[in-house]
């Protein structure tokens, strides 16, 4: 796709953003948003297939930007308690800086089972694949907990930090999302790290 047509697409997205935080999925129309976009409705379904199509695709750019914000971050360590520690701290920070990013994927799309079934859905388990391969690489070296599957590992970090984060929407976000990052990162890790690790390398 050319720069030209990036330009437009990434209009079309901007204004359908805009016009879904006004107003709900249903109520919104594709007309709405070609308006918004300064561009005819047809010129939208040549970019997306449907209205749906649009919707699932928005939090994608910004996937994509956190996926590859997490490699930098983590680039450069090399022990998996350490990866884990910069993983959480990290998911916690760029949804308290994108916060409407992080509305749109936990309470509206990942409940939504054709956003699942769906090409977009793949960006989104990108994050989930490099914790996985985080905690593989910790029950190798013994770092990590290996009498439990390493996917309950990943669900139990997930899980809470998806808990954690959709309270603090709900609530308003009255206070930083990272403000109890130590003690969130030490209580996930006291719960993963092996008796081994725990024996020679006490947590702080």
């Amino acid at each position: 796709m050319s720069d030209k047509k990036n330009q437009k697409a990434d209009r079309i997205v901007e204004a359908a953003l805009e016009i879904f935080k006004e107003k709900s999925f249903r109520d919104a129309t594709i007309a709405e948003i070609a308006e918004r976009a300064s561009v005819a409705i047809g010129t939208i379904y040549e970019y997306f297939n449907s209205k749906e199509d649009l919707y699932f695709s928005i939090p994608n750019k910004t996937t994509v930007i956190f996926n590859k914000q997490l490699r930098l971050q983590l680039e450069g360590l090399y022990d998996p308690i350490e990866k884990v520690r910069k993983y959480i701290w990290f998911y916690l920070y760029f949804f308290e800086e994108n916060p409407i990013y992080a509305e749109l994927l936990l309470m509206e799309l990942r409940v939504n089972r054709n956003f699942i079934n769906s090409n977009y859905y793949q960006g989104a388990r990108d994050a989930t694949t490099i914790i996985l391969q985080i905690i593989k690489e910790g029950q190798e070296q013994g770092k990590i907990r290996d009498d439990i599957n390493p996917f309950i590992i990943r669900n139990l970090i997930l899980g809470t930090l998806e808990h954690v984060t959709t309270y603090w929407l709900i609530s308003g976000k009255k206070r930083k999302l990272t403000s109890n990052t130590k003690d969130f990162v030490n209580l996930i890790i006291s719960a993963i790290t092996s008796k081994y690790q725990n024996d020679s390398d006490p947590i702080d």
